[in-house]
């Protein structure tokens, strides 16, 4: 009489071959998951900034030291050393957060006007994030 104890070799074969068709169906949904949570966090992450920054220019000394129109990296808005600076630092309490989504990288604000109108931009090709969200990112 043979005592079978453990699995034979097919067996194993077959439950692997399972588990790697199961996983090559799940990764793609996977990745799409991950992307999708970037850019949300992105799409957050460009409001708190905007919320900092209206906060930085509703200050009388952030507002008359605001930079002029044009386009700047966050980081270097965050670095100055002025009133607009030390609001828009203390406003994102010390921390500046960076993109997760599409290669990561820095926020980009474009200051429009004379009156403090801004647009917060990603860097891989301007898309915006605030105030109208881009539809690349919905």
């Amino acid at each position: 009489m043979k005592n079978n104890k453990g699995f034979s070799l097919v067996e194993l074969i077959i439950v692997i071959a399972i588990m790697a068709i199961l996983a090559g169906a799940l990764a793609p949904a996977l990745i799409k998951y991950i992307n999708k949570s970037r850019k949300s966090t992105d799409v957050s992450n460009a409001q708190t900034v905007a919320t900092a920054l209206t906060t930085a220019l509703a200050t009388e000394a952030g507002f008359d030291k605001k930079p002029s129109v044009g386009t700047y990296d966050l980081d270097s808005l965050a670095a100055r050393s002025d009133a607009f600076g030390s609001e828009l630092k203390d406003a994102l309490k010390n921390k500046v957060p960076q993109r997760k989504y599409n290669g990561g990288g820095k926020f980009y604000v474009q200051i429009e006007d004379a009156n403090g109108n801004f647009k917060i931009l990603d860097a891989s090709g301007g898309k915006e994030l605030y105030p109208n969200v881009d539809s690349s990112y919905k």
